[in-house]
């Protein structure tokens, strides 16, 4: 088993401090784009970690339902939501359990440095679950990151070919949307794209 598929290696990960994809702070762009949507949303942040981008949805009026396996960021979390009022829904689980509990579900999946930690050849495994538990027409909002970055092969994070994850999600979702972001964090300019799905449907 790859050993990202484990959530010993992600717990000894957030217990070392060794979290460089936490940006300790809400994703601008995420944080930006969800200030135009002002009906509430049910929305699923996959390989939610800390929980930034969920409290600060959840901060905006919407239903958020966050999954990870890692005990160390879910309990992080839930204490956070606890200390500020906050109501969210954490699931303590493995992101491809999730069909166990939801289908056709969510209107947003959410979608930043998840795809990329997953072992690659899980990818369409990943794919076919956001479709199957987003609603018909759902919208799968992410950042693809690192994008086309061959040194990055062996991750996490595990590089990302921007044409290729497109042509395998078209099995499952049309790409409406993307764009390189204005608002990437500075050490990630040029490395990320900024892309909309939308659900084919079950």
């Amino acid at each position: 088993m790859n050993k990202v598929s484990s959530s010993q290696y992600w717990n000894q990960l957030y217990k070392s401090g060794e979290t460089r994809w936490d940006l300790g702070k809400p994703t601008p762009i995420f944080d930006s784009w969800f200030n135009k949507i002002f009906k509430s949303q049910r929305i699923c942040i996959l390989g939610a970690g800390n929980g930034w981008d969920v409290l600060n949805l959840a901060k905006k009026g919407h239903t958020v339902t966050a999954v990870d396996f890692a005990d160390v960021a879910v309990k992080n979390l839930k204490n956070s939501s606890k200390r500020l009022g906050i109501p969210i829904k954490v699931h303590s689980l493995d992101i491809f359990d999730l069909i166990l509990y939801y289908n056709n579900y969510f209107d947003i999946v959410l979608e930043y440095t998840c795809f990329c930690a997953i072992d690659p050849n899980r990818r369409q495994n990943y794919i076919k679950l956001v479709s199957d538990i987003l609603k018909t027409n759902g919208r799968y909002i992410g950042l693809l990151f690192p994008i086309n970055n061959p040194s990055d092969a062996n991750g996490p994070p595990f590089n990302v070919d921007f044409f290729e994850t497109v042509k395998l999600f078209s099995n499952y979702m049309k790409l409406i949307f993307h764009e390189d972001p204005l608002l990437s964090i500075p050490e990630r300019i040029g490395r990320e794209v900024f892309v909309i799905f939308k659900n084919h449907g079950n």
